[in-house]
């Protein structure tokens, strides 16, 4: 009976979160007659504990599409397509350590698993990794908030492919990527 009263207690007071990014890219080179395009989804949910510290976990799926022209002499012209999607877990837990009116600086530290297939090859290229990464929120009311995280942060990534090979990279990027997200409180 206790331990109901309890649950009860911590899900009255609960601050749940849900919200996610989306991704959509392409790129086409002319000269090159070349056409990439992606598509992601990521969407989270999150539990505050307190003013500082939330848990969350992000489920994501990833579709990228690449085409490209080329002649031949024999053969004419033959279009080459590759593609791959890919499945991403990734609970992490945040911590937030700067707050000046609506604004605020948390660093994400997590553990991500994904397993991306790529048309035309037989094993599934398998990812496990762990990464700090920065980022701002703006509380645009007290039930949506905004957030952008800087690029990779600082990561380690193990990747490995069945009876094939295994490799590790790590590394500290703050430059080649920001994303956008937003975020409902209930």
């Amino acid at each position: 009976m206790m331990a109901v009263m309890a649950a009860a207690t911590l899900t009255a007071n609960a601050q749940w979160w849900a919200g996610g990014e989306l991704e959509l890219t392409g790129e086409h080179r002319v000269g090159a007659d070349k056409t990439k395009s992606t598509f992601g989804i990521k969407p989270e949910v999150g539990y505050s504990l307190n003013d500082k510290m939330d848990v969350a976990l992000a489920l994501g799926y990833t579709h990228s599409g690449n085409f490209e022209t080329q002649t031949q002499t024999i053969l004419g012209t033959q279009t080459v397509v590759s593609s791959s999607n890919q499945f991403i877990i990734n609970p992490y837990l945040r911590y937030k350590f700067v707050k000046a009116g609506n604004f605020f600086a948390f660093v994400d530290g997590g553990v991500q698993y994904s397993t991306t297939h790529v048309n035309g090859i037989e094993n599934n290229i398998n990812t496990i990794g762990v990464a700090i990464v920065p980022g701002i929120a703006y509380s645009v009311s007290s039930k949506v908030t905004l957030v952008s995280k800087l690029g990779d942060g600082l990561y380690f990534n193990h990747a490995w492919q069945k009876d094939t090979y295994h490799q590790n990279n790590y590394g500290f990027k703050f430059a080649n990527a920001i994303s956008f997200g937003a975020y409902y409180s209930f």
